[in-house]
């Protein structure tokens, strides 16, 4: 790795001067528009698989003799709903106005990519952590439930899986996070150029 840093070629490749691309009022919000709707799919996407989850939660619920079990997956349900409510409040797109010149279009779209990116940047409080009661008592309840090693070994496995779960959905929110910070940067180059 340290032979990379030191290689003339790459420094040489590295310090070349960057060549900012001028945007036009017109493309920047062609572009934002696009983001927009891309953020608003997101949303609803989320808002589906919500809703979706949400039944197969009810459905367990009414299934499940185990008042502890009907518990977590009532938390469950409360987890989503604050999901839902936390992504309507914080990553709801927001339309460029209609009249606006190139640098305040450029401000307005980096902005807004600024925004969305600190809201996949910041995943585990509102979007991860809210689901993390209902698996602990849903945790408690099978233990309680089933017989100890056997137990163990379902809980064990439970947990893994939704470990990689977390970690999962954290790491493409992290990846999300960086390209739209590559965006970011590009503008940035196109705003100090004018």
């Amino acid at each position: 790795m340290t032979e990379q840093l030191d290689n003339p070629a790459q420094k040489l490749w590295q310090s070349q001067p960057v060549e900012a691309t001028r945007m036009s009022a017109e493309a920047i919000r062609k572009r934002a528009d696009k983001f927009e709707q891309r953020i608003r799919r997101r949303n609803v996407r989320e808002y589906v698989g919500s809703m979706l989850s949400a039944m197969v939660f009810v459905y367990f619920i009414v299934q499940t003799p185990d008042l502890l079990s009907r518990i977590a997956y009532g938390m469950f349900i409360a987890g989503m709903a604050v999901i839902v409510i936390q992504l309507r409040r914080k990553g709801a797109p927001r339309s460029m106005p209609g009249a606006m010149g190139a640098s305040t279009c450029l401000q307005f779209f980096r902005e807004e990519l600024e925004r969305q990116r600190d809201v996949v940047k910041n995943v585990w409080p509102w979007y991860l952590a809210p689901l993390v009661p209902g698996f602990v008592v849903l945790t408690v309840a099978t233990v309680l439930a089933v017989p100890f090693p056997a137990s163990l070994r379902k809980v064990v496995l439970m947990d893994i899986f939704v470990g990689g779960v977390f970690f999962l959905v954290w790491k493409l929110n992290m990846r999300a996070a960086r390209c739209l910070q590559r965006t970011i940067d590009e503008l940035y180059a196109a705003e100090n150029q004018r």
